[in-house]
C-alpha cells in the first residue's frame, strides 16, 4: 500500500512519500490500528490497512484529555479567586498592622531611655530609700538631701566643669559618697557609668564650689538661740557661755618612744590619738 503524508509546514503542495527504508513511529497510530498476538497478549503488529493518523500537528482530544482540560480550567479559576480575596481582605490587615506597629515604635524608644536612666547609680534611685541615703550621704533622707542642694544655690548649673552625662545632684551625690565612704574612683566610676578622670574632677570641682559656697553662711548661732537652748546646770555655772570646742582626734599607731606615747595617749578615748 502507498502512502502519502501532507506536511503542513513544507511549501504548498509539498508532499512526503516514504521510501523503502523509511519508518514512522509508533505514537502516529492508533490502538485499534494494531492486532495482539501472543500467549499474554504482549505482541503487537500493525494491520495490514494501517494508515498514521496521529500528529503533533493535528490537534487530537479524548474523553480523557478534554477531563483534564476542563479540570485545569476551574482550579485556575479557583486559584485566581483565592488570591484576589486573599489580597483584598489583607489589605485592610496590613495597614491596621502598620498603625500599631508605629504606635509601638515610640513606646520601645521611652523604655530604652527609661532603662539607661534607672540602669545608672542616681539620687532619684534613692527617694525612697532613706537607709541607703544616711549610709552614702550621712544626710537622713532624700527631702534633707535636698535641703542641702538648694542651699548650694543656682551657681549649681554654672561650674567651670561641667559633666553632661550627670546631673547636678547626681554630682553632688558621687562627690559626697566619696567623702562619706571614701570610695575609690574606680568605683565610682563603674557606678556612675563614667571614666575615672571624670569622677576625680568632678569632686574636686564640687569640694571647691562647696567651700566658697558654705563659707558664706553664718554657722553661729545668735545669743538668744543660744541662751534658749543651754542646759540649766549651764545657765547657773556657765551663763556667759557662748561655744564649745571640742578638738578633733584621729587614731594613730602607737609610738615607740615612751614620751610621744605620753603624749598621744587619749584618756577620753582609751586609746593612741593624734590631736591638733
Amino acid at each position: 500500500m502507498e502512502v502519502v503524508i501532507k506536511d503542513e509546514t513544507l511549501p504548498k503542495k509539498g508532499l512526503w512519500k516514504p521510501g523503502k527504508h523509511d519508518v514512522v513511529c509508533a505514537a502516529h497510530f492508533k490502538d485499534a490500528d494494531y492486532r495482539v498476538s501472543g500467549l499474554l497478549g504482549s505482541r503487537k503488529r500493525l494491520l495490514p490497512d494501517a494508515v498514521p493518523s496521529l500528529f503533533l500537528f493535528r490537534e487530537s482530544s479524548t474523553p480523557r484529555s478534554s477531563k483534564y482540560s476542563r479540570r485545569d480550567d476551574v482550579d485556575s479559576s479557583v486559584v485566581n479567586n483565592v488570591q484576589l480575596e486573599v489580597e483584598v481582605g489583607n489589605e485592610a490587615e496590613v495597614k491596621q498592622e502598620c498603625d500599631d506597629l508605629g504606635g509601638i515604635e515610640p513606646m520601645h524608644q521611652e523604655m530604652g531611655v527609661q532603662c539607661t536612666i534607672l540602669g545608672t547609680f542616681s539620687i532619684e534611685n534613692l527617694v525612697n530609700d532613706p537607709k541607703r541615703i544616711q549610709y552614702y550621704t550621712s544626710f537622713r533622707d532624700y527631702d534633707h538631701f535636698m535641703l542641702f542642694f538648694n542651699c548650694l544655690g543656682p551657681a549649681v548649673n554654672e561650674l567651670n566643669y561641667q559633666c553632661l552625662s550627670l546631673t547636678p545632684k547626681d554630682q553632688l551625690f558621687m562627690c559626697l559618697m566619696k567623702l562619706r565612704q571614701n570610695k575609690e574612683d574606680l568605683e565610682l566610676s563603674f557606678l556612675f557609668e563614667v571614666s575615672e578622670s571624670t569622677v576625680s574632677k568632678i569632686v574636686i570641682t564640687w569640694i571647691n564650689f562647696m567651700y566658697f559656697q558654705l563659707k558664706e553662711i553664718n554657722i553661729w548661732p545668735s545669743r538668744d538661740i543660744v541662751t534658749d537652748y543651754m542646759p540649766d546646770d549651764f545657765k547657773y555655772k556657765f551663763a556667759t557661755t557662748r561655744v564649745i570646742l571640742d578638738a578633733t582626734e584621729t587614731p594613730i599607731q602607737k609610738p615607740s618612744h615612751v614620751d610621744a606615747q605620753s603624749v598621744t595617749w587619749s584618756s577620753y578615748k582609751h586609746k593612741i590619738q593624734l590631736k591638733p
